[in-house]
């Protein structure tokens, strides 16, 4: 399970978590434990499973969503209406004197306005759904018509690559998320090349290209965009996200190992990257330019030639 996004709703988790135990606080004060024998059981494991479950999905609502504000509306509605069965659910196991019996009187007071706000983000949600559906069709409608693609690796082609983002700058605009650029570049390639020949070579982008498109996401786009330097781009991701993909990605190349075709080398390789985020100022050429110097940067700083 992929947990990056919760890291993203730290605030949203607290607020969750201050609401729930201020409700506890406040009814367990005030409230008087009924007794086992006054306690409707059937009632407690209906209530308790709808209160639960209600929180089930605000975990997979926020394990699965960037920040924003559909995310936002959708936190909202269903922690209110939590609210309301929390309230519910512990009115099952305490009375209140008659000075407290407001407490019970407004347990049922927020549902409403969560299913509202619910209603609200399902909407909202449905339009980003829309939105970024037409994106995909288009997207996998260009790639059926040019069939670009690099012949050693399989994957798209740097040209391929460049339409791309010139398609996503011009999307750009009517987009709700922006998107990110990966450059990544094996370490002393060239120094591989010369000792295990352009065979091996060869066969090294070929793994390497594999393990990076079992490691990235269905909508995310790969090319193999010069020599040892491949590009993927991250559709609808913001930077943050972008910059977690990565830490995974190169996780995952630099623990796989290369063994050639005589299984005479096993060779493990370092990963050099950058990291872009689109925006409305952009260009093609821009952005690759941006990329390539960040590259070269971080060369620089780990001290590696290419």
């Amino acid at each position: 399970m992929n947990l990056s996004f919760l890291k993203l709703h730290r605030s949203l988790l607290l607020i969750l978590v201050v609401m729930l135990t201020s409700v506890l606080t406040l009814t367990l004060s005030y409230g008087h434990y009924k007794g086992h024998s006054q306690i409707d059981w059937f009632d407690v494991a209906g209530e308790g499973g709808i209160t639960a479950m209600t929180l089930l999905w605000i975990f997979f609502i926020l394990l699965s969503r960037p920040k924003g504000r559909v995310t936002n509306l959708l936190f909202s509605g269903l922690a209110i209406m939590n609210l309301s069965m929390t309230l519910d659910f512990i009115d099952e196991f305490v009375s209140y004197s008659e000075e407290q019996a407001w407490l019970s009187t407004i347990e049922s007071i927020p549902a409403p306005f969560g299913m509202i706000l619910m209603t609200m983000a399902l909407y909202h949600w449905h339009q980003e759904q829309m939105t970024i559906n037409q994106q995909l069709r288009n997207r996998e409608r260009f790639y059926r018509e040019h069939q670009l693609s690099d012949a050693i690796s399989g994957l798209a082609s740097a040209d391929y690559m460049k339409s791309q983002i010139s398609r996503e700058l011009n999307l750009l605009h009517h987009s709700l998320h922006g998107f990110s650029l990966l450059m990544l570049d094996i370490a002393q390639f060239d120094r591989f090349n010369r000792q295990f020949g352009d065979a091996e070579g060869d066969k090294l982008l070929q793994e390497f290209a594999q393990v990076i498109t079992l490691n990235v996401r269905e909508q995310d786009l790969v090319c193999r965009y010069a020599s040892d330097c491949f590009i993927v781009m991250l559709p609808n991701t913001e930077l943050a996200i972008a910059e977690q993909l990565s830490v995974s990605l190169v996780s995952a190349l630099e623990a796989f190992s290369f063994n050639s075709s005589d299984k005479a080398v096993t060779y493990k390789q370092k990963v050099h990257t950058s990291l872009v985020a689109a925006t409305h100022r952009d260009s093609t050429s821009g952005l690759l330019s941006q990329l390539h110097q960040r590259l070269l940067t971080n060369k620089h700083l780990h001290g590696h030639t290419a």
